[in-house]
Formats: C-alpha cells, structure tokens, sequence
C-alpha cells in the first residue's frame, strides 16, 4: 500500500510538472492542476489494471496508462478553466 501511494504521487508529481513545462507558465490553476494530476494517477491506474494494459510496469503500478489519464485529466482541467467567466473588474469611478 506505501510503495502504490509513494508510485502514485511521484507519478502525479512528474506528470504535473512536465505539462506545466510544456505550457509554458504557472497560474492560479497549479493547485488544481495537481489535483486533476492526482485523480488521473489513480485512475489511470485503475483502467490499465482492469485493461491489463502492459506497457510500461512497475509491480502493480501501472505507469504508462496512469501517466496518460494523468495528462487527459489536466488538460481537460485547462479547458474547463478556460470556458469559465472571469469575474468583470471593479468600475472605477464615484
């Protein structure tokens, strides 16, 4: 059970920081971004089991299904963000 929860989040935490290197920049988003990073490990994982997905392995640990829901996990985050308003700034006057 440690070595999955050590597996998932150095998985989610790499995952995190290679699309925010790609992206370019850091945002107010990050924090959700990790979030969505940590969901897709975990779920990733959970496919490429009941898949039998074997590419890449590591025990149990499937790192290659779980990297890529980790990816599709972010960048449909990103999207979400995006489509979001903003809040209208604040009319300066009396």
């Amino acid at each position: 059970m440690i070595t999955w929860l050590v597996l998932v989040l150095l998985t989610a935490a790499l995952n995190l920081f290679v699309f925010i290197a790609i992206r370019g920049r850091w945002g107010r988003v990050v924090l959700v971004l990790a979030l969505a990073a940590l969901l897709g490990t975990i779920a990733g994982n959970a496919i490429g089991e009941r898949l039998s997905v074997n590419l890449v392995r590591i025990g149990d640990f499937e790192f290659a299904s779980a990297s890529i829901v980790a990816q599709l996990a972010m960048l449909v985050t990103l999207l979400l963000a995006a489509v979001v308003p903003q809040p209208a700034p604040p009319a300066e006057g009396p």
